[in-house]
């Protein structure tokens, strides 16, 4: 099976997301540390932010490097993980049904992420983050269509 990357713009979506997640982190530990400490320690909330930095620009390109996916006649897998790395292999059989779904974000970069929900394994909702929406409809649609045979 052929893996590929996912649409590069995710990275940008993730960015976002560590960028909004570090700033309200690093407003409440601010808010926490400065009055008691008479502005003695503002070191809490650089190292806060400097933290919050290296998420912001440095992680989102080593997850996006990592997660892959590929499409093949038996089903889908899904390759993700920077420090602790997974593969999920799901075939079209055990798929009952599948949503995509776009947030703010997801819907300013064109993109999407195709949800697949099986029954009575470990993994009953699978997500594969970071498709091109017109792709990840694409890619729902046919998992479906050739997976006419019942896995119950």
């Amino acid at each position: 099976m052929q893996l590929s990357h996912v649409d590069p713009a995710i990275i940008g979506v993730w960015r976002w997301h560590a960028a909004i997640a570090t700033s309200f982190f690093t407003a409440a530990v601010a808010a926490f540390t400065l009055p008691a400490a008479g502005l003695l320690f503002p070191l809490a909330p650089a190292l806060v932010a400097i933290g919050g930095a290296f998420w912001i620009w440095r992680w989102p390109p080593l997850s996006y490097r990592y997660l892959r996916f590929g499409v093949d006649d038996t089903g889908i897998a899904i390759e993700s993980g920077v420090i602790w790395r997974s593969r999920v292999a799901l075939p079209r059989v055990r798929i009952q049904h599948t949503d995509v779904s776009q947030g703010p974000l997801e819907r300013r970069y064109g993109i999407g992420t195709l949800k697949l929900y099986t029954a009575g394994s470990r993994h009953t909702k699978i997500e594969l983050p970071g498709l091109n929406h017109d792709e990840a409809i694409a890619l729902r649609d046919a998992l479906l269509a050739e997976g006419g045979a019942s896995g119950v």
